[in-house]
């Protein structure tokens, strides 16, 4: 039969169609019920269309339009009896479809398309049972607004069942270019992106919103279009209880709501048995969670129903929701729904019983600054704590300038009644100064910061952790990573203590960057993964998880797994730009990275030039950022073999820091030396061998004392400073002395970065082992018999740590050490652990 007979009776395809392949490729996988449920618009019908018309050409397909309506047994029977060119018999209707159905002359595809809307219990039921007993050649495809009461979950284990939900079926950024082009619309790239965010993938909202000129759609966009409201109006609404026009119409003021919310402000309208229906009848209902507790509608839907008049009171429903909220402890949802209310002061109140943590999860602080914007100055600065909050929430954003100023009212609170409080209010204030010297790079953070420690209240748990990190970092900056790691342990023991997982994970993020400092890349890396997979577990997102995924990335890429980095990198990236972290520069800076290792100098400019917009956008303090874009700057001109302007930015960058009294912001803890290294790199690329190894003779050895990786590094560049004046034997002690302290802090891949810059000592690194460990394939580690983490514990055991403190550096119970303690034994053959730290170091297996 020629393709255009065998189609006939089948709807035509619409106008400038373009295919959902990835879709039909889902439902074209053998099984003998497809299932597409999702609302209006969703292009369900199509979409079973271009499926049936890939049929194989021995295939039968009967296309049924029900139109949504009311559907008896009797009148399906009918129906199908007529397009098989049956006669009907007497029987009944259930027992006619089987009888039909149970010897087709050739395999069939029955479509049943807009399955009927309202519920019929029977005609589900039915319909199941005739699923059931339907052979193998004859396959369903149904398509509907409703979900059809089936025993689903037993189809889907059988292998009976393809589903497709309105989720599935939303565009896809490829499937949005597509269908532009077969609409011959050439969009920019941003416009693309703000209509696949708006619509949220809805294809009715797509298409609707692209009539009309496309330089209007952004304003389309923010104002709504009246097609579209046309569109809501006739196929969402119209015909719907007036239950449930009121429910949706409220629910569109609502960002999230569960069943006892429903309950509380919707009790005549159904309550929590709303939801149910809602579902049922494909509502734009969309899920937020995994065990279906809490829901939003979809956003087009609920920007135009927020356009339309009320139903319901708006106000007291905001109202009652802050008051909901408030009693779940979701205070960031009570102050929203009170400011959404107009009422100020109860939003005040709220913002009062907020805390440090809850501004480092998901969008709080930024949200929080739009409420400092939108409420009262009078009421912000009607209580210390207000005061307080604002302050911490400017620091978190890294908007630094506008802090003092915020803190300024605070005077007016002095005297305090009693010398106590008086004294605990100057500790606050000392805090947050404490930490706002740490985020500026001053010297004066940790003198701050301790002064404040010791006056501050236990109940202020936060501003101890928060002091605490502050004099981790500034002792990151300064080099004294034993400093820096108790500050850090007492932070973890408060948070443990609290019970605070996140600040645990905020302070993890201090540890990782010492663990790198340090060289142990693959502590850190596991260190970060447990951090994320514990903020996975209490469904954190936030600043604090972005941090995690940039380091994530970081450590990736240096552990060679470019394209594992790469993805962790745009994750982290994304969430960061989500709650404007300022974080994100650790990303851009990383990207610039993989970019230098490839000499793609482009990317590398590129994502300078991204980092300073954003940072600009952000409203950053440019303490923050300036001096390591300059840093960047100076790296990638190096690489393209400018060393002069190398020279001149890191001599800026030096003088600038040393000039200030500088030290480096968080996250490039090591700003200075890199600086310094890269500025002696420069110098002997313009044959000034002399100069360089004056500048790097008393920083390795500084380095060195220290404890960090980057000592090697400074090494071997001093080395080959010395090979060019021609000091071959303190070449090779220097190159030496870099390998030797490359073997306790293992950071190889920065050792391999800099090997290019000292190719004198390239015949010393060709000689075993040096390959295998700059390659990252250690021999060491080959022979060793023990696991990652059993090697990590065996460290802490040389270190002289009890299991106690192992189980706390490491994250892990005590329990799990004694366990892998006993493993250790067993693989080495010992009895006691101080027997295999001994054979450990025997073997080359411990520094």
């Amino acid at each position: 039969m020629p393709a255009s007979d065998r189609y006939s009776h089948l709807p035509r395809l619409p106008h400038a169609h373009a295919p959902r392949a990835r879709l039909a490729e889902r439902l074209q996988q053998g099984s003998r019920v497809n299932l597409i449920c999702a609302p209006a618009g969703f292009g369900k019908s199509v979409l079973l269309n271009e499926c049936v018309r890939q049929a194989p050409s021995n295939t039968a397909v009967l296309w049924l339009d029900l139109l949504g309506q009311p559907l008896t047994l009797d009148t399906l029977a009918s129906r199908l009896s007529s397009a098989l060119d049956h006669t009907r018999s007497a029987a009944e209707p259930f027992d006619q479809l089987c009888a039909l159905l149970q010897r087709p002359r050739q395999p069939l595809w029955i479509v049943l398309d807009d399955y009927p809307r309202q519920p019929n219990a029977d005609l589900d039921a039915a319909l199941e049972r005739l699923l059931e007993r339907t052979p193998h050649t004859v396959c369903w495809w149904i398509s509907g607004r409703r979900r059809p009461a089936w025993h689903l979950p037993r189809l889907l284990l059988q292998g009976d069942l393809r589903e497709l939900n309105a989720a599935d079926l939303a565009l896809t950024r490829d499937e949005l270019d597509q269908l532009l082009k077969a609409r011959a619309l050439n969009l920019p790239g941003a416009s693309r992106k703000a209509l696949l965010q708006h619509s949220e993938g809805w294809l009715a909202g797509v298409c609707l919103l692209l009539l009309g000129e496309p330089a209007e759609l952004s304003e389309r966009l923010r104002q709504g279009s009246p097609l579209l409201t046309d569109y809501i109006q006739h196929e969402v609404l119209s015909g719907l209880p007036e239950t449930l026009r009121e429910a949706l119409c409220l629910l569109a003021h609502l960002p999230r709501f569960n069943a006892e919310l429903c309950q509380l402000l919707l009790a005549e309208q159904g309550g929590a048995s709303l939801l149910d229906s809602l579902a049922q009848q494909q509502l734009f209902l969309l899920p937020l969670d995994s065990q279906g507790q809490w829901y939003r509608l979809w956003q087009p839907l609920a920007e135009c129903l927020r356009r339309l008049p009320a139903l319901l009171p708006i106000k007291q429903s905001h109202l009652l929701a802050c008051q909901w909220f408030a009693q779940q402890g979701l205070l960031r949802e009570a102050v929203e729904h009170a400011v959404w209310a107009g009422d100020n002061e109860i939003a005040a109140a709220y913002l009062q019983r907020y805390g440090q943590d809850q501004l480092l999860i998901g969008h709080s602080v930024a949200q929080f600054l739009q409420w400092r914007s939108a409420l009262p100055a009078e009421l912000l600065r009607s209580t210390p704590r207000l005061i307080t909050l604002q302050a911490w929430a400017l620091i978190i954003c890294a908007k630094l300038d506008d802090v003092e100023p915020c803190l300024a009212p605070l005077a007016n609170f002095l005297p305090q009644p009693d010398a106590t409080r008086q004294r605990q209010l100057l500790a606050q204030y000392q805090a947050i100064q404490g930490v706002l010297s740490r985020q500026r790079g001053l010297p004066d953070a940790a003198q701050l910061c301790g002064e404040a420690l010791a006056y501050l209240p236990r109940k202020a748990w936060s501003q101890h952790i928060l002091c605490h990190q502050a004099l981790a970092q500034q002792a990151l900056a300064e080099q004294q990573l034993g400093l820096a790691e108790q500050h850090i342990e007492e932070g973890l023991r408060q948070a443990r203590e609290s019970g605070n997982s996140l600040f645990e994970a905020l302070l993890s993020v201090d540890w990782v960057h010492l663990l790198c400092l340090q060289g142990h890349l693959a502590r850190g890396l596991s260190l970060c993964q447990q951090a994320l997979n514990s903020l996975e577990q209490h469904s954190v997102r936030g600043p604090v998880y972005a941090r995690l995924l940039l380091l994530k990335g970081q450590l990736l890429d240096s552990r060679q797994h470019p394209e594992e980095a790469r993805n962790a990198l745009a994750h982290g990236l994304r969430e960061a730009h989500s709650c404007e972290d300022a974080y994100l520069l650790l990303g851009y800076m990383s990207q610039v990275e993989q970019a230098l290792a490839l000499d793609l100098f482009d990317q590398a400019h590129d994502a300078l030039r991204r980092a300073e917009r954003q940072m600009q956008w952000l409203h950053v303090s440019p303490a923050r950022y300036r001096q390591v874009l300059r840093y960047g700057h100076a790296w990638l001109a190096l690489q393209q073999g400018q060393a002069e302007q190398a020279q001149s930015i890191a001599q800026q960058v030096l003088g600038d820091m040393a000039s200030h009294t500088q030290l480096a912001p968080s996250g490039f803890y090591d700003l200075i030396p890199r600086c310094t290294v890269l500025l002696a790199q420069a110098e002997l690329h313009l044959n000034q061998p002399a100069a360089c190894a004056a500048r790097l003779a008393p920083l390795a050895a500084q380095l060195r004392q220290q404890g960090m990786a980057l000592a090697s590094a400074a090494y071997l560049i001093y080395g080959q400073a010395l090979a060019v004046q021609g000091d071959s034997q303190g070449a090779q002690q220097a190159w030496h002395s870099a390998l030797s302290h490359a073997e306790s802090h293992p950071h190889w891949p920065l050792l391999r970065h800099y090997a290019r810059w000292a190719p004198d000592c390239h015949s010393l690194l060709s000689q075993a082992p040096w390959p295998e460990r700059l390659h990252g394939q250690q021999q060491a580690s080959q022979a060793c018999p023990l696991s990652e983490r059993e090697c990590d514990v065996l460290e802490r055991i040389a270190a002289g740590d009890s299991n106690q403190q192992i189980a706390e550096r490491l994250f892990i119970s005590l329990h799990t050490v004694k366990t892998h303690a006993r493993r250790i034994n067993v693989k080495l053959g010992v009895a006691r652990r101080t027997q295999a730290v001994a054979y450990a170091k025997a073997q080359g297996w411990l520094g």
